[in-house]
């Protein structure tokens, strides 16, 4: 393949990588409501296409003054739509699978819908990521934070993946929908929510080309950095779980284990957004 082959490849990546990345850190309060689980296996066909055709129009909007490519034209546009409801698709389906919501074995329809109803919200994240985040190659001028020492970076790291992580946690610890996800996984299910969890940090922070200075120091590679975030955005779990009394010290560890692991998936996602912005 020729070099300019890898690079329309590369940018292509990249692309989408943004895409699943704003889709995540905008869509996923909404994959942990229950109501959503439920509005999507019992709404009336007609409604949900009308659904989708609303979120067609909601991110031909978006792509047109932003989008996750840098193309602004109307086919463009038009095809940049489709593929962040194409993403918004995909990346409900592989979150409401992690999460046991859905099985292989569920009804075509009740699987469909569920997935469709969240692929809403999730797809307008996917158009909007670049102009909040930046695009590839906008220095933002943190020239300032680009000098810190490493210790100062991993506090810097440290703190905006707590600060992240408590953003959004605080809204879905609370909630019923943590207990009910926790009981229903089992040990195939959590490992699958780890890895799901340190793949999403990484590629929000590292894959999709969003502007962040690149310092170096041990805990500033790609996979240190984000199993480290992992841990704190656990221990943000946990103590936001403790603080709305959905864990107690009498509880038995698995189930703390479990809830803990749940919540993590929003707390990780909300901590690498604290890391992109901090």
């Amino acid at each position: 393949m020729s070099s300019d082959g890898r690079a329309a490849w590369s940018r292509e990546i990249n692309a989408y990588t943004r895409a699943i990345s704003g889709a995540y850190i905008f869509g996923v309060p909404l994959l942990f409501t229950m109501e959503m689980w439920w509005i999507g296996e019992y709404i009336d066909r007609s409604k949900l296409l009308m659904a989708v055709g609303l979120a067609f129009a909601a991110n031909f909007g978006l792509s047109w003054v932003s989008g996750f490519r840098r193309d602004s034209s109307l086919f463009a546009s038009v095809e940049e739509a489709i593929e962040a409801v194409a993403v918004g698709t995909i990346t409900a389906s592989a979150m409401l699978l992690v999460l046991n919501r859905i099985a292989l074995g569920d009804p075509i329809e009740s699987v469909a819908g569920m997935i469709l109803v969240q692929a809403v919200p999730l797809s307008i994240g996917a158009s909007v990521a670049n102009e909040v985040f930046g695009r590839p190659g906008n220095r933002r001028g943190k020239s300032g934070h680009q000098h810190l020492s490493a210790g100062k970076e991993l506090l810097s790291d440290v703190g905006a993946t707590m600060i992240g992580g408590v953003f959004i946690g605080f809204s879905i610890a609370p909630t019923e929908e943590v207990p009910m996800l926790a009981a229903a996984l089992d040990y195939p299910h959590l490992l699958a929510l780890v890895a799901f969890s340190l793949g999403v940090s990484y590629i929000i922070v590292f894959a999709s080309g969003f502007d962040r200075p690149h310092p170096e120091g041990v805990f500033q590679q790609p996979i240190t950095e984000t199993a480290l975030a992992y841990v704190v955005s656990v221990v943000v779990a946990l103590v936001v779980l403790y603080l709305f009394d959905r864990i107690t010290f009498g509880q038995p560890l698995q189930s703390i284990a479990q809830q803990a692991l749940v919540l993590a998936v929003p707390t990780t996602v909300g901590g690498a957004a604290g890391r992109l912005v901090v």
